[in-house]
């Protein structure tokens, strides 16, 4: 009995042992990645083997602090699991922070069979204990099943709890570093969306072709812009202006708008109908655009020689037409948005007829949209009347002069959407 006794001394001593060495082991190889799910995987390995689990689990706190998710599973075929906080063991673990010890998962009613029906394994026996970082927040979740040599133990609770310091560290570094990673991605990503507008907006903006002065301005709500304006002569003497604003920011965004930019330059040296041009430009905008992803546009052509205005609107804000008497108009869509129904006609809106002292401003919904401190929009109705006032100053004065207004409207606030303008006026400086 005695010789028993010592025997099972010993081979409890060789247990705790072997767990203070993979303790020892797990501070310094669980510091050895910053990569995430590599992380996971040694995480798991070191808790299975000192508990002597056949399976296990790893979870992690969503950003959002809603729900656990594992993509680390020791199978030969892992899943992805998702749980709301509250659900199932591992679930209910990361709501409470108390650690579950169940002998009998099939008998105990927090136990969810589902993934055991997906995976066709038999879970006997849990062990789910709480991951916390230095300040005690719950990080991730253990989950150990079906301890080879029977029920889990105290000891498996007290080793856990002594990984789950070094675990909560070591995941935190690793958040920091995936964080660190995606900025520089960004970053990146800013850069080149950037590079592509500023190599895609007018060199010059402004523009003069008698009698006609164009000028046009475009400000970022955030780093990389979706709006676009452009405005140049073509060979026979007429100016095409154009203004455009594609749905979301960013690099997707830029290359969408280059796109647009590209196709409307060559359509304008080939086609010399302006509703046909934005049929053409459609058409092609529906092959590359991703779901959910669409553009407005506005296109004009200024003659001259006649004074003629030809233009079409796919889906744009009305652009506001300044008379020198101080009358003013709004030039409404002629179709729909670019890129999302491919096949359909465009057609021109009238023509306008330009004369000395009037002017127009197009603009896209950063102007009509722009809140106060209170949340009421600065509204199509107060750029009119701004127009109507400020329009016969000419084509700079007239941008800051809205610039001016909006910033004022909002406060001072950051813009909430880019802001683009083009303004051009006939016969005036």
């Amino acid at each position: 009995m005695a010789d028993a006794r010592r025997e099972e001394e010993f081979a409890r001593l060789e247990r705790e042992l072997a767990r203070q060495k993979s303790l020892v082991e797990a501070s310094q190889v669980l510091h050895s990645t910053l990569d995430q799910d590599e992380l996971l995987g040694i995480i798991l390995r070191l808790a299975s083997e000192a508990v002597g689990s056949e399976r296990g689990t790893v979870y992690l706190m969503s950003a959002d602090g809603t729900e656990i998710w594992s993509r680390v599973v020791s199978a030969s075929q892992p899943l992805v699991i998702r749980l709301p906080l509250g659900r199932g063991i591992a679930g209910t673990v990361a709501k409470t922070g108390e650690t579950v010890r169940i002998d009998d998962a099939y008998q105990d009613p927090r136990f969810d069979p589902s993934t055991d029906k997906r995976s066709g394994f038999r879970t006997r026996s849990i062990l789910c204990s709480p991951i916390r970082s230095r300040k005690g927040a719950i990080v991730g979740v253990f989950q150990l099943l079906n301890k080879r040599t029977g029920p889990f133990e105290t000891s498996d609770v007290e080793y856990l709890d002594a990984l789950a310091v070094h675990a909560a560290l070591a995941i935190e570094n690793a958040v920091l570093h995936r964080q660190a990673l995606e900025k520089e991605r960004q970053d990146r990503e800013i850069a080149a969306a950037q590079s592509i507008q500023r190599a895609l907006l007018p060199a010059d903006a402004t523009l003069e072709v008698a009698p006609f002065l164009l000028a046009g301005v475009n400000e970022l709500c955030e780093d990389a812009s979706g709006d676009y304006y452009d405005f140049f002569p073509l060979d026979d003497g007429r100016v095409l202006v154009a203004i455009g604003d594609v749905s979301g920011h960013g690099l997707g965004s830029a290359l969408v708008m280059a796109e647009a930019r590209a196709l409307l330059r060559a359509f304008s040296k080939t086609v010399t109908d302006l509703a046909s041009a934005v049929t053409m430009l459609n058409d092609f905008l529906c092959k590359d655009m991703t779901q959910g992803k669409f553009m407005t546009m506005f296109v004009g052509l200024l003659d001259g020689a006649s004074g003629r205005f030809e233009w079409c609107s796919a889906g744009h804000n009305p652009p506001v037409v300044r008379r020198s008497s101080g009358e003013v108009l709004g030039l409404d869509p002629t179709g729909p948005v670019l890129g999302v129904l491919a096949g359909l006609p465009f057609g021109r809106g009238d023509d306008v007829t330009l004369s000395a002292g009037d002017s127009v401003l197009l603009y896209t919904d950063g102007a009509t949209e722009a809140p106060s401190p209170t949340g009421e929009l600065f509204g199509d109705d107060r750029l009119k009347e701004l127009v109507a006032r400020e329009g016969g100053r000419g084509p700079l004065p007239l941008l800051d002069a809205v610039r001016g207004a909006i910033h004022g409207w909002t406060g001072g606030a950051k813009n909430r959407d880019d802001l683009t303008l083009v303004a051009f006026t006939v016969g005036k400086t």
